[in-house]
């Protein structure tokens, strides 16, 4: 890695101010304030994670089968992202030291997609009936730094009927093994 003076880095963070201005005075301002705070976020992970501070409180006792809130940040292209939602309910499908594999849910299904797979309705997420769809097209690996709790559950998660974890074993087997 290349050693910059701190007035480097400030005449840096001059051009991207300038940059950022731009590019934003021609773009929606609701989509301009998501972006600005989406960097004011980055910013605040990255001063932590090289500060090694604290995390979010997370939900206790991760598992495989676990339904938590992770904050996946604005994307590129179709990956799934967090514009306008600030976050998304998963399923935590494998857990590390300071990493978790998740599948992201939706609550709209993805008509003639090979990747979405009907969960059924979850108990506990509060969509009285509604079916939760998992997105195995955006299974990734992401910080434990990105999970929060679920509100209004005692445990900060929400835990998958052993039939729902059944469809999603299925359901990786048929997409990725098979």
């Amino acid at each position: 890695m290349q050693n910059h003076t701190y007035e480097e880095i400030l005449q840096e963070t001059s051009y991207l101010k300038k940059l950022v201005d731009e590019k934003l005075s021609e773009i929606n301002y609701s989509v301009g304030w998501e972006y600005v705070s989406w960097l004011q976020k980055q910013t605040i992970y990255f001063y932590e994670g090289y500060k090694k501070l604290g995390y979010n409180t997370q939900p206790d006792d991760l598992m495989r089968g676990d339904v938590i809130w992770a904050e996946f940040g604005i994307n590129i292209g179709t990956e799934l992202s967090d514009y306008r939602t600030k976050g998304h309910y998963c399923v935590c499908w494998a857990i590390d030291l300071g990493n978790v594999v998740v599948i992201p849910l939706s609550s709209s299904d993805a008509p003639g997609s090979i990747l979405t797979y009907d969960l059924g309705e979850i108990e506990g997420l509060g969509y009285n009936g509604s079916h939760s769809y998992l997105k195995l097209d955006a299974i990734r690996s992401i910080s434990k730094r990105r999970i929060s709790r679920i509100p209004n559950t005692l445990s900060g998660k929400i835990r998958l009927k052993d039939e729902q974890i059944a469809i999603i074993n299925d359901a990786i087997k048929n997409s990725f093994v098979s």
